[in-house]
């Protein structure tokens, strides 16, 4: 599918995405005492993908970095761990303040902000080195992903850097394939598109649009107990 049909995805009975149901999964998460969406060793296994991506933080002024869809600050706080200054944006409620818990029982420089990654209305122009999609990305549907693209330009400084971790591929899973709708490549849920699982070079195509310079794009082969391979892309806003 090109990344124009992909503007038009909607579940089966033509209902739109419907982000609001992150908070329930996320109420639910902190109730059982998950350690968050995912547990520790995926988020570890995250950062290896794309360390060797991110702007050095060991040199210089400490890189600002904004993750997009923040969930419970896992991945984000295991940044600050690294040395770079972090915030996040995430729409669930609770997800937000189960973050900022983390954040005072930590020394972590970071702040996470309830927020719709669509538009980032609560960050201002230029703010960050650094933009990153820790699996938010595969999560916005249609229309919605040149909106949020958009965003993260607007956030990022000249000479920004945006990095991608989404799902791609063809979906063998077959606790997914069974949702999986080939026409729009979303995986639907009670007729609302819950996932876009993409082919690499149409999302790789899709940040282009959004005028990043496109440096990384590269497929990392699922594991055995992955639902999907993941897709990691670098691109940078350009200096003028």
């Amino acid at each position: 599918m090109s990344s124009s049909d992909a503007m038009d995805a909607r579940g089966a009975t033509g209902l739109p995405p419907d982000y609001s149901l992150h908070e329930g999964v996320y109420r639910s998460l902190r109730e059982r005492n998950k350690a968050g969406w995912n547990d520790d060793h995926e988020y570890a296994r995250m950062y290896e993908l794309v360390r060797h991506l991110l702007p050095a933080a060991s040199a210089g002024p400490t890189p600002r970095v904004l993750e997009l869809g923040s969930g419970a600050g896992n991945f984000s706080m295991l940044l600050a761990d690294k040395g770079y200054e972090v915030a996040g944006a995430e729409i669930s409620p609770t997800a937000v303040a189960w973050a900022n818990d983390r954040v005072r029982g930590s020394r972590a420089e970071s702040a996470f902000r309830v927020d719709n990654v669509l538009d980032l209305s609560t960050f201002g122009d230029g703010e960050f080195d650094a933009v990153i999609d820790g699996h938010c990305l595969h999560c916005i549907i249609g229309a919605d992903r040149a909106r949020c693209l958009a965003a993260a330009w607007r956030v990022l400084k000249p000479g920004g850097m945006l990095v991608v971790l989404t799902m791609c591929g063809e979906v063998l899973d077959e606790r997914v394939g069974h949702l999986f709708d080939p026409s729009n490549r979303c995986v639907v849920v009670d007729g609302r598109p819950m996932r876009y699982i993409g082919i690499a070079e149409d999302i790789s195509l899709e940040v282009a649009r959004a005028g990043f310079e496109v440096r990384v794009a590269r497929v990392e082969p699922r594991r055995a107990d992955d639902e999907q391979d993941d897709l990691v892309i670098q691109g940078f806003k350009p200096k003028a």
